[in-house]
């Protein structure tokens, strides 16, 4: 009887030996299992969770793409906060528009890392985040480093990203290239003149055509114009709301680039402007821009009033400065209602121009 009691013990201690055993590889192979599918997949990943408070803590970003060309260096954008303001502090320094880095760090925490495309080192150069190939972004605040990431190609999968301090390729959603990916130009306050219309008293231009003296008279403006060495005479057919066009094109004039460090006067033709316009406004200040030759497509390069720096503006703006006195005037209306002349008729067809009888 003791020995069938043994026999049974040993017979569950068996059992339950086996069991455990089946129990923990069981588990292992789900656990295993779980790694490959999505769900273990994203518990895996990254996280990228920037917070509101988190942006509101950086006081610099450095902004590093790759050269265009082979042989070029690459362009970094630095941005710095000084107090409430941000400033850029490379290429140049200059106050930062700040409506573009505040669309920056809102993006920030849209940034979602959601699949790995790659677990090592080796993919790198094929999906655009190696050193070389990358946009690198560095978004820092006092004493450490809230993001630092290597965005490269883009796709259907979404944006391929690398990861400071971590191997592999991820995929991030929530990025958008044109936030990151501006000219310096895109990161500079580009605002060169800021008015009201009525603020404006008395507009003065000097060109090849002569010089032109405009002034307010009550709610009416008033034209003059000068030919080179000649007296001035009242505008012909003058067109007030003209003189209104040309207020309304610089009372937020925004430059459209700026001049390379180095450019002087001289190379910009600025040294012996092209024409000068200025105007007046009501407190008895002054806005004055001299024009010079002919910067990217059809902008002008220019010097303005309060500004240490070369710009140039878009032709929309400049053409005004180099205006003929017919920029000023009514349009034609008789020409605009003189009938359409018949077509010719070189066969000489009936019905095509002339009578058939």
């Amino acid at each position: 009887m003791a020995t069938i009691d043994t026999k049974l013990y040993v017979a569950i201690g068996v059992l339950a030996v086996l069991g455990g055993a089946l129990y923990v590889a069981d588990k292992k192979q789900k656990e295993e299992a779980e790694h490959y599918t999505p769900t273990g997949q994203a518990a895996e990943l990254p996280k990228l969770e920037i917070k509101e408070a988190d942006t509101k803590a950086i006081n610099r970003i450095t902004l590093t793409k790759p050269a265009e060309k082979e042989g070029e260096p690459a362009q970094e954008v630095v941005l710095v906060k000084v107090g409430e303001e941000w400033q850029l502090d490379k290429p140049v320094k200059a106050p930062a528009n700040q409506a573009n880095v505040k669309s920056l760090l809102d993006n920030l925490p849209t940034l979602k890392t959601s699949e790995l495309i790659d677990p090592g080192k080796n993919a790198y150069d094929k999906y655009g985040v190696s050193d070389k190939k990358a946009l690198h972004a560095v978004f820092a605040k006092e004493g450490g480093t809230v993001l630092d990431v290597y965005f490269g190609e883009s796709g259907g999968r979404g944006q391929m990203t690398r990861i400071a301090g971590k191997d592999g390729v991820y995929s991030v959603k929530g990025y958008s290239s044109y936030l990151y990916s501006r000219e310096p130009k895109g990161w500079r306050d580009m605002a060169l003149f800021k008015f009201e219309e009525g603020d404006v008293t008395h507009v003065a231009i000097t060109n090849e055509h002569g010089s032109y003296e405009f002034a307010k008279d009550g709610e009416k403006w008033t034209g003059k114009h000068a030919k080179p060495n000649a007296a001035p005479a009242p505008i012909q057919k003058f067109d007030e709301n003209k003189v209104k066009d040309l207020v309304r094109a610089y009372r937020s004039l925004n430059a459209d680039d700026y001049a390379e460090a180095g450019k002087t006067a001289a190379d910009l033709g600025l040294d012996k402007p092209n024409a000068t316009l200025i105007l007046t406004m009501k407190d008895g200040g002054k806005k004055q821009i001299d024009f010079g030759s002919t910067a990217e497509g059809t902008s002008r390069w220019i010097k303005a009033t309060g500004k240490d720096e070369f710009f140039s503006v878009s032709s929309w703006a400049a053409d005004w400065g180099f205006a003929e006195p017919k920029k000023f005037q009514e349009a034609d209306k008789s020409a605009a209602a003189a009938p359409t002349p018949a077509p010719a008729n070189p066969h000489g067809l009936p019905g095509m121009g002339e009578d058939p009888h």
